[in-house]
């Protein structure tokens, strides 16, 4: 039988942080990004809310 190759990728998995608890983890580079990702678009609208297909 063919064995498949193993998916590998640079991508950072975060899938196991808990970001209601971001404030606890340490002062990283990881943290102030996802720290300004969930921050600092609160008040904008959905980008994608107004978007109306012509066709």
């Amino acid at each position: 039988m063919n064995e498949e190759p193993a998916l590998e990728s640079d991508l950072l998995d975060v899938t196991d942080i808990d970001l209601t608890r971001l404030a606890e983890l340490p002062e990283t580079a990881l943290r102030a990004a996802l720290h300004r990702i969930l921050t600092d678009h609160d008040d904008l609208p959905d980008q994608y809310a107004a978007f109306e297909s012509a066709l």
